[in-house]
């Protein structure tokens, strides 16, 4: 008995404090204070962070699983650069759920409660009235445009869809905000368009949009 006590407040500080090294160098990568190709070392990162460096080694795993660092053989953890490619295969893979997702919220009989994604469409809004028109889309904006497709995938109620999305909102941030290629004009108003067509439950947009 007390052995599992002991274990269960072990596991949760380590997950808190793992979880907070995520966060940072998350962060960090896809605002590009850390660079591409910039090398993850887990002895600098333990000192700078104050943390354990099993903790920080744990935290660039799951960056590595996310897809934004890349391990290269005999020379360590790297931040990835994201190549065209990559883009494309990121958008097509949030295609694939997003529009499952919606299918199956317009296959039900009782009309989904918008008000999350409501709330999300007016940041969106919010955001691009605070963005300067002569610049691109700025962590904000971006933040938005991935909560409100976040709250469109939750419609669905499917933890494993909503799970498999969020796996790739780190490199689609990181695509959106160093490969812009999104006019400020379109972000409120292309996402109008796919909460209209939920509204009036047709699918025909449903998976329209960045």
């Amino acid at each position: 008995m007390s052995n599992a006590r002991t274990w269960g407040l072990s596991a949760i500080e380590h997950r808190s404090t793992t979880d907070r090294i995520i966060a940072e160098l998350r962060t960090a990568i896809v605002t590009g204070r850390i660079g591409a190709n910039e090398p993850l070392r887990e002895a600098s990162l333990t000192q700078t962070l104050g943390t354990g460096r099993s903790s920080v080694r744990e935290a660039i795993r799951h960056l590595i699983g996310e897809g934004l660092v890349e391990y290269r053989p005999h020379r360590g953890a790297f931040v990835r650069e994201i190549a065209e490619e990559d883009a494309y295969d990121v958008y097509l893979a949030r295609e694939a759920i997003e529009v499952a997702a919606v299918d199956h919220v317009l296959a039900r009989r009782e009309p989904p409660s918008l008000d999350a994604l409501a709330s999300r469409l007016e940041r969106i809004t919010e955001a691009v009235e605070r963005t300067p028109g002569d610049e691109p889309a700025g962590v904000e904006l971006v933040s938005a445009d991935l909560d409100f497709h976040r709250a469109m995938v939750a419609l669905a109620a499917s933890s494993r869809l909503s799970r498999a999305h969020e796996t790739l909102a780190a490199e689609t941030q990181m695509l959106m905000l160093h490969q812009p290629f999104y006019s400020l004009s379109d972000y409120a108003a292309d996402h109008r368009v796919i909460f209209a067509a939920l509204a009036e439950r047709d699918g025909a947009h449903s998976g329209e949009g960045e």
